[in-house]
């Protein structure tokens, strides 16, 4: 049997908290971005592209055929949420579900670059810089 694996899978992610409220400041954002890092170490995917806003998430990911893309998403979410909430109990919770879409190669660049223009698609929701921070 060859080692030899070969593999083009790419997926659009998307989850949002609950009932939208935009409660992810830029605190929040970076502990989203680290939850990310921690959860691709952990199943091996492989982040592409992500935008994080104050009610939702973009990532745009690799993945192996052996991988549960449910891992990676349940890790991310309890692991960003986890940390966020060790600054301020209850800041950031997480709806339920997610919403995941395949990529064909040939999209990939496109969907890249619409999860790079998150901010300019949506200004009022870019992150903003907590009032605690001042505190």
């Amino acid at each position: 049997m060859s080692g030899h694996r070969a593999y083009q899978l790419y997926a659009h992610i998307t989850w949002h908290t609950w009932n939208r409220v935009g409660c992810l400041d830029l605190a929040a954002t970076v502990d989203v971005r680290s939850a990310l890092e921690s959860a691709c170490r952990r199943t091996g995917v492989r982040v592409l592209r992500h935008a994080v806003l104050a009610d939702h998430v973009h990532v745009v990911v690799s993945f192996r055929p052996d991988t549960r893309l449910s891992d990676f998403i349940r890790l991310a979410k309890a692991v960003a949420a986890t940390r966020a909430n060790r600054q301020v109990p209850g800041a950031v919770r997480w709806a339920r579900g997610y919403y995941v879409a395949t990529i064909h190669r040939g999209d990939l660049t496109r969907v890249i670059e619409y999860v790079g223009r998150q901010f300019q698609r949506h200004p009022d929701l870019i992150p903003r810089a907590s009032h605690r921070a001042a505190e």
